[in-house]
This record gives structure tokens, C-alpha cells and sequence, in this order.
């Protein structure tokens, strides 16, 4: 017998007792105390949606009475459910700092100079910058392709390259097949490598699908208004300016490099990163103002273990929605997402029912959902209340409130669910333990069917990435995604509370309280087997 041979059994033979441990480890694993579960009812979940989706409340959008008073009624739920403030101020109310920004267009040009002949470029039709970043640089241009600097991968575009006080060319939504497995960190690609590398600006080339879309992503970037989160500040704590170029400007970079612009847009395929003989000068004129805070409404109860409440079990939902209209239309968002957020309620105070669980749980209702996940966002990549590293799981709730009656032929509801499927997305993407035990858990609680349709990479609603456990999931964090499905009242002024199944949203929460339950009371941290998603589309 060979010794790789040998090898090879006894790795084989680890590997299968690895599996079986975790099979074992959700099958023999209690379930929470009944009073515990049966705490979770369509009754509560009922009184408190009546409020939060009332026509009062005015839709909660982000920067709204209704939302300020919305957060006030969840902080106040959870202090009495015996939940302590999470923000570092120790209330219950983390801000999230928010701005108007848009961009002079007049102002703005990119000059592009190659073999003496110099071309001008328009904001608009010809680049955009998101998020408005004031930007006057210029320099000689180089090819980074996908701007990814991963030593611990041994894989670098800059490897061989002087960027120093260069302008970067780099592919922006995309990475190299090499790399789709692998977890990369914001320092690791994108401004954040370029700036690290001395560059002084970047020009980014987006995929072909996300160009086909550029009219539309004109009209909105070239507002005055546009709502967002402070721009990602680099080392020297200032933004790192980055421009997209439009198709006339890919064109141009292209053919100075002797290529056509396929060339530059890939699509996972290598890229070689090169010297380009031409030069360019861009300026963009952002304008910005302060816009009033938001907040994310934080709440912690401290786990039982001595060692194990330094690790915490995420819930979160998001309680914004749309704004009203000038006419006095109310989008009262009674499934999107207040069926998530008064689940994520009732789950945070069935937790204190009975003992408290061994790990500590943290409640988040984040804002600025509907806007592109900017609660989600700043409690990730800005100031987390907890430390990433301390964050075991994050359960999301997002539409879980309809379900699709016997005979419904509406187009508009060919995905919604019926009263005894659930969509599940993310429970594999991460974690093999996570999405086992997710499903022993439903055999022995609510006997759904899972459905798996949305979580495929394929799918096109790409909805892995269009709620807030995106952000914990981006970070290597494992998540779950609970979703009902869209339907004919998403987004519009129908979606009311007269519309939902209360006993089949009791059913699910039960199910997702008993899941983070066990994940709350394991003996170990829950295994991370699989890499994080490298970068998603835009929402």
C-alpha cells in the first residue's frame, strides 16, 4: 500500500467522523422549554404589527416621525422584556450618520490623453461617481485588473507594478475565477488596495449587465439629493476618489491599451495588469449637506455562561419603509418588513421566558433598509455595537408575513409561498453545521418545506444579497434569510395589515426562536467551513 494511499484513508476517515459529528450534534441537540416557544403568538404578533403598521406611523420611512416613533415603541418592548441598550452610548438607539450628496455635473469632466491627442469626457454620459466623492486628480494610468492584493492567497494585480501617484484602472463587481471561493476583506481590493498601494485615484470598469443599466443609474446618480452613508474614509482618513466608467471612456482606455473593451470586462477570466500609454486628469465636483441621523435600534441580553456570553447570537429585521406620498398615500409596510419586525420582537422576549440561553443575543432592527442597507451597513463597516469577531450567527427576518391562498392566479404572486413553505436563503452559503442544524430543527419544530429556489446564485431576484444579513455575511458571518416571497402589495400602498397570515408567521417565528436557540446554547462556536461571498451588486 502507497503512502499516499494511507494518507488518504485516514483523511477520509476524519472527514466522515466530522460530518457525523455534526449530524449528531443537531439531531441530540435539546429543544427550548415549551413555555419558551408558545410565548411566540399570533396574538402579539398581531398587537404589535396593528401599531407599527399603522396609518399613523406613515410608512416609517428612514427619516420620518413615524420611523422616530416606531423606534421609540421597539426600544421601549425591549427594556421591558429586561434587554439592556446596545449603542455605545447605552441606550438603545445606535445613529447612523446620513448625508445629501449629488455632483456638479458642468463642473465635472474626466481629460483623457493618449499619442498626444487629448479627448474630454461628460458626468453622466460618459462616467459617474457613486457615491459622490469630490475628486481633482490625475497621473499616468496603469491596468490593476481586478485590483485584488491577497498575499495570504498569493494572488496580487500590483505584484511587479508602480501605482505610486498613478491612476488605477480597475475591474469593479467581479473577481477572478481563482478567488470566487474566497473571502476577501475590504483592504484586500477595490480604493482600499489602491490607496494602500499609493495610488491617487481609481478609474473602475463595471460587468457588462451592470452597464447595460447605466441610463438608469445616470438618472439617479446625477440627483442633488442622493441619501447615503459617509463615504469609506482610507488610512490618511480622507475618501479615496473612484470614478465608473461609462462606455465611451472604456472604450478609449481599451483601445489606448490596444484591446478591445471585452477586454476589460471579463467576466472572472485573467486579466493582466499593465502599464496603459496614456494619461488623465479627472475632476468631480460633489456637493454634500448634512442630513438628519437614523438609527438603529440595539438591544442585548446577556447570556448566562461565563465565557460563552462574550459571544453573541444575532436577530435582526428591518423596521423603515417607504415614504408617504404628497397626496397623503401611506405605504404602511405591514409585511415589508414589519412582519419581520415584530417576529424578531417576540423572539427577543421569548428568550427571557425561562433561563437565559448560554451565548448572548443581540437584537437589531436596522434603518435605511429600503434605502441600499445603510443600518446594516454602518453596523458592519463603520462602528459595530459588537465587535464582528464576537458574532456567532445572524438570523434575518424579511417577508414572512403572507402566504399564497388556495386558487391565486395573480402573476404578481407566482413565488409567493403557501401557508406551509418557506423560503430559506444563505443557511449553506457559509456554515455545513448552521444549515443542518437549521433543518433538524424544522423537522422537529414546524415540519415546513424549505425551499431553496432564492438562495441560488442564479436565481434573478439575487435576493442573498438584498437584505441586511448581506453585511454580516460579506464579513464571513453565517446567516439565514427567512422570506415568504414577493408578491402584488410589494412596495405599494396595499401592503396592509389586513393581508397577513398571523398563524403561519407564529408557526415560522417558533421555528426561527428554536433555531437560534440551539445555535445560542452550543457547547462550541458554530464551524465556519466555507468562504464569505467576495462582492455583491448593488441593491
Amino acid at each position: 500500500m502507497r503512502p499516499n494511499d494511507s494518507l488518504k484513508r485516514a483523511l477520509t476517515a476524519t472527514l466522515l467522523a466530522a460530518c457525523l459529528a455534526v449530524t449528531v450534534v443537531a439531531a441530540n441537540l435539546p429543544l427550548p422549554p415549551r413555555d419558551e416557544v408558545n410565548s411566540i403568538t399570533a396574538r402579539d404578533l398581531k398587537k404589535h404589527l396593528s401599531f407599527l403598521a399603522s396609518d399613523e406611523l406613515g410608512g416609517r420611512y428612514t427619516l420620518s416621525q413615524g420611523n422616530r416613533i416606531a423606534a421609540r415603541y421597539l426600544a421601549a418592548q425591549l427594556e421591558s422584556y429586561g434587554y439592556r441598550g446596545g449603542a455605545r452610548d447605552g441606550s438603545f438607539f445606535q445613529k447612523v450618520p446620513l448625508s445629501y450628496r449629488g455632483v456638479d455635473a458642468a463642473a465635472s469632466h474626466v481629460s483623457f490623453t493618449t499619442s498626444g491627442q487629448t479627448s474630454e469626457f461628460k458626468y453622466g454620459d460618459d462616467f459617474l461617481s457613486a457615491p459622490p466623492v469630490r475628486g481633482d486628480f490625475s497621473g499616468d494610468l496603469v491596468f490593476v485588473g481586478y485590483g485584488i492584493s491577497s498575499p495570504k492567497n498569493k494572488y496580487d494585480d500590483y505584484a511587479g507594478l508602480d501605482v505610486k501617484g498613478k491612476i488605477v484602472v480597475l475591474i469593479s463587481e467581479d473577481t477572478p475565477e481563482a478567488l470566487k471561493s474566497v473571502a476577501l476583506s475590504d483592504e484586500e481590493r477595490g480604493e482600499r488596495a489602491a490607496a494602500a498601494h499609493g495610488a491617487v485615484g481609481a478609474i473602475g470598469i463595471l460587468p457588462p449587465p451592470t452597464i447595460a443599466e447605466w441610463q438608469q443609474m445616470k438618472a439617479y446618480l446625477s440627483r442633488a439629493d442622493q441619501l447615503g452613508l459617509p463615504p469609506h474614509p482610507t488610512a490618511d482618513g480622507k475618501p479615496f476618489p473612484i470614478i465608473a466608467a461609462g462606455p465611451p471612456l472604456i472604450s478609449a482606455i481599451a483601445k489606448a491599451m490596444g484591446k478591445e473593451s471585452s477586454y476589460l470586462q471579463p467576466a472572472g477570466k485573467a486579466a493582466s495588469p499593465m502599464p496603459i500609454p496614456a494619461q488623465a486628469g479627472v475632476r468631480v465636483m460633489a456637493i454634500a449637506k448634512d442630513a438628519p441621523a437614523a438609527q438603529n435600534v440595539v438591544g442585548i441580553l446577556e447570556g448566562a455562561d461565563a465565557k460563552l456570553k462574550d459571544e453573541y447570537v444575532v436577530f435582526s429585521a428591518h423596521y423603515d419603509h417607504l415614504k408617504t406620498t404628497d397626496n397623503g398615500e401611506v405605504y404602511n409596510g405591514a409585511d415589508d418588513d414589519g412582519s419581520g419586525t415584530v417576529s424578531v420582537l417576540d423572539i427577543a422576549q421569548a428568550f427571557t421566558v425561562g433561563p437565559r440561553p448560554q451565548r448572548s443575543i443581540l437584537i437589531v432592527f436596522h434603518t435605511g433598509e429600503e434605502l441600499g442597507l445603510f443600518g446594516s451597513e454602518y453596523n458592519t463597516d463603520y462602528e459595530p455595537v459588537i465587535p464582528l469577531a464576537k458574532l456567532v450567527a445572524d438570523f434575518n427576518i424579511d417577508m414572512i408575513g403572507r402566504s399564497k391562498p388556495a386558487g391565486d392566479t395573480d402573476p404578481l404572486d407566482r413565488e409567493l409561498s403557501d401557508k406551509d413553505t418557506l423560503y430559506v436563503i444563505g443557511s449553506d452559503k457559509l456554515s455545513s453545521e448552521l444549515h443542518k442544524l437549521s433543518e433538524a430543527t424544522n423537522a422537529e419544530t414546524a415540519h415546513l418545506k424549505f425551499d431553496y429556489r432564492m438562495n441560488a446564485e442564479s436565481h434573478p431576484e439575487r435576493l442573498y444579497y438584498r437584505s441586511d444579513h448581506y453585511n454580516y455575511a460579506k464579513h464571513g458571518i453565517p446567516v439565514i434569510f427567512y422570506f415568504t416571497g414577493l408578491h402584488r402589495d410589494y412596495h405599494r400602498t396595499t401592503d396592509d395589515v389586513g393581508k397577513i397570515d398571523f398563524e403561519t408567521m407564529e408557526r415560522i417565528a417558533r421555528m426561527i426562536f428554536a433555531t437560534g436557540w440551539r445555535v445560542a446554547n452550543l457547547d462550541h462556536r458554530l464551524v465556519v467551513d466555507k468562504a464569505a461571498a467576495a462582492s455583491a451588486p448593488a441593491k
